[in-house]
């Protein structure tokens, strides 16, 4: 099941979002890319962080896979959470921007139909 931590779109989306922090956090954030592609990165990684947790902690199979309203779920929570409640709760850090709901969206699109896979087909061999 630790396959599901090693799906190369998972990797590279989080290796991307480090490189995008530590520019941030070295004072040279790559503005238009860290405004916005790591929105779309968003629900790819959580969604799969959620499959994964599903897969090993609540006990499913390795073909296991989310539900479209489970990816709809993350998409909807992140961002009410992103979106709508922290740019009210505290303005002068967050600002909505539904330009990033679509890229929510975009990454829930994405995660469902090329990241959301079975890991094996578990097919059970039977004797000839």
């Amino acid at each position: 099941m630790m396959k599901t931590l090693l799906n190369p779109w998972f990797l590279v989306f989080c290796v991307l979002w480090a490189v995008f922090y530590l520019a941030k956090i070295s004072h040279h954030p790559i503005l238009f890319l860290h405004g916005y592609f790591t929105d779309l990165l968003a629900v790819p990684v959580v969604a799969n962080l959620g499959l994964w947790f599903q897969r090993i902690f609540a006990g499913k199979r390795s073909i296991y896979v989310l539900k479209p309203g489970h990816v709809i779920f993350i998409v909807v929570y992140i961002s009410l959470v992103f979106e709508w409640f922290l740019p009210k709760y505290d303005p002068q850090k967050y600002t909505g921007d539904w330009l990033d709901v679509l890229l929510y969206i975009l990454g829930g699109l994405f995660f469902f139909f090329v990241m959301n896979k079975p890991l094996t087909n578990d097919r059970i061999k039977r004797p000839a």
